[in-house]
């Protein structure tokens, strides 16, 4: 029969295990963004830039580049929905509609695939 030593070691034992093996697995969740996120930011604040100059040009080089993003794979569907949303704001005139529905979404999420 298990003393309550070994009881306490044993739970211990376990609680290390997950400490180790799961913990670092759901940190991954909250921790620092990845490089493919930070380019993602990258090519976001180009296109808030554009849309802040009101720069037509500008506007459609960086809606080419994040296209290109997603056609890569590097640009999830949900992410480029969101920025297309916001290019076609621009495009139509709104630009300060556009501009407020950015730095909306850069508030809600600062990186995203």
């Amino acid at each position: 029969m298990p003393t309550p030593t070994r009881k306490r070691l044993s739970s211990a034992r376990i609680f290390l295990v997950a400490s180790f093996c799961v913990l670092p697995a759901i940190g991954g969740c909250s921790g620092e963004p990845s490089a493919r996120e930070l380019k993602n930011r990258q090519e976001f604040e180009a296109l808030l830039t554009a849309i802040s100059l009101k720069n037509p040009k500008e506007l459609e080089a960086d809606a080419r580049r994040i296209e290109e993003r997603q056609t890569l794979g590097e640009l999830s569907n949900k992410g480029y929905n969101d920025l297309k949303a916001i290019i076609d704001k621009a495009r139509s005139g709104d630009w300060a509609g556009a501009e407020k529905q950015a730095y909306e979404f850069r508030e809600r999420q600062p990186y995203f695939k």
